[in-house]
């Protein structure tokens, strides 16, 4: 994890204790293809927070009430830089990750207009279809990469149905979102970050053209009859909410499809206890969420301040990783079990957050996680891991699985 690279004094503030300093590149540790989940764990061996040196240095909380903490309290921590090192703004601000009182503007259209269950009504029958139409691509031939040929394309082809597109239109996102996730080259992030930003441009002035073409889908409706301080959202407001509603409803979803299939392959007795029982499933989304946390997100600190004993500067970024929140063993003593069991059917975790900046899609990201296992797991008889399959995964905002290598019985 790091432990022998070598450390200069000049890579250490002044104000860090040298006892809090160990090296950790969450974006290259993370990245392995060893258990990624005992890396995680191994956090439990370090400081309740520690300051790292790797990725320009930030602070890592590694106990689950502290990043609780650090999500929950927007007064010391800000939400406007969340990504480490700090990247430069696309020019379209992330609006719910805006600190109040900028936040409440368009909180409010998100979760109440766009991404509550009663909005979400009618995105489950739409869901289940687009899951059984790629499932049926595949089905006969007993064998995919999961990652490639689901994961992927069906959270943007739902998220894209929800603004109303028609599915060719919906389809040109695909490679784009893929490449503006997953390539590690800046150029080609800022090409697909570019391109997404023109097909949503594109989309966003045909509505404004014609509001009556918008009745397909819910959120280009929402957003034409936003009224944010009481006037209508400007279009730099609405480029600015569909981007972070690609950057937040695609990649986390893939990201977590991927971790939870992959378990469910990987443990017949898992699998074969929701197919018994189907009831469980949306109880065991609730349990593979916190058992695979797989969110790296920053908070900045708004001023010098004193945490749990450790003086950080204004600027200085804090890690709140939900893989390390969810392996915590001061919170969950038996933090590497798996247990679908009901118990008292509550399950605490921090897979979307807490706080003013929960995430918004959580709704929709249960529905897709729960649709899944229900299709799946009937079509895909005697489901298992493929021995080519690696569990290599990929380390940024998310850890992520690029390839799910799964095998079944064709029927």
């Amino acid at each position: 994890m790091g432990e022998l690279r070598e450390i200069t004094t000049a890579d250490i503030p002044a104000h860090v204790p040298p006892d809090l300093v160990f090296p950790f590149d969450f974006r290259r540790d993370f990245s392995t293809q060893g258990d990624v989940w005992a890396l995680a764990e191994a956090m439990n061996d370090r400081p309740d927070i520690f300051w790292s040196p790797d990725l320009g240095g930030y602070w890592v909380a590694t106990r689950a009430p502290i990043i609780e903490e650090v999500f929950r309290r927007h007064e010391l921590f800000s939400s406007r830089s969340v990504m480490i090192p700090p990247m430069m703004s696309s020019g379209f601000g992330i609006v719910n990750t805006d600190d109040p009182p900028d936040h409440a503007r368009f909180r409010s259209i998100l979760a109440n207009t766009m991404f509550s269950p009663r909005a979400l009504a009618g995105v489950e029958e739409e869901a289940r279809k687009v899951t059984r139409e790629i499932i049926d691509g595949f089905a006969a031939r007993g064998a995919c990469d999961f990652a490639a040929e689901f994961a992927r394309p069906m959270p943007v082809d739902v998220f894209m149905s929800m603004f109303g597109m028609g599915r060719d239109r919906r389809m040109a996102f695909v490679p784009w979102v893929e490449q503006f996730f997953r390539s590690s080259v800046p150029e080609e992030r800022f090409q697909a970050r570019d391109a997404i930003l023109g097909l949503l441009d594109d989309w966003i002035d045909r509505q404004i053209a014609d509001p009556s073409s918008a009745t397909d889908g819910h959120i280009m409706p929402a957003l034409l009859a936003a009224r944010p301080d009481g006037r209508p959202a400007t279009k730099q407001e609405m480029m600015a909410l569909c981007f972070l509603l690609v950057n937040g409803a695609l990649d986390t979803t893939t990201a977590q499809m991927t971790h939870q299939m992959r378990f469910i392959a990987g443990h017949p007795a898992h699998r074969d206890a929701l197919i018994d029982d189907p009831a469980l499933i949306p109880h065991a989304v609730e349990v593979m969420l916190r058992r695979f946390g797989m969110i790296n997100t920053g908070r900045m600190v708004r001023d010098d301040v004193a945490f749990h004993g450790v003086q950080m500067k204004a600027g200085e970024m804090v890690l709140c990783s939900t893989a390390i929140a969810g392996l915590d063993n001061t919170t969950y003593p038996a933090a590497r079990d798996v247990r679908f069991d009901k118990g008292d059917g509550r399950v605490k975790h921090w897979a979307f957050g807490s706080g003013i900046h929960i995430c918004p899609g959580a709704y929709l990201a249960r529905m897709e996680l729960r649709i899944l296992l229900e299709e799946a797991l009937p079509r895909l008889k005697n489901l298992r891991l493929a021995e080519k399959d690696t569990g290599a995964a990929v380390s940024g905002i998310t850890v992520a699985l690029p390839e799910l290598h799964i095998e079944w019985d064709p029927a």
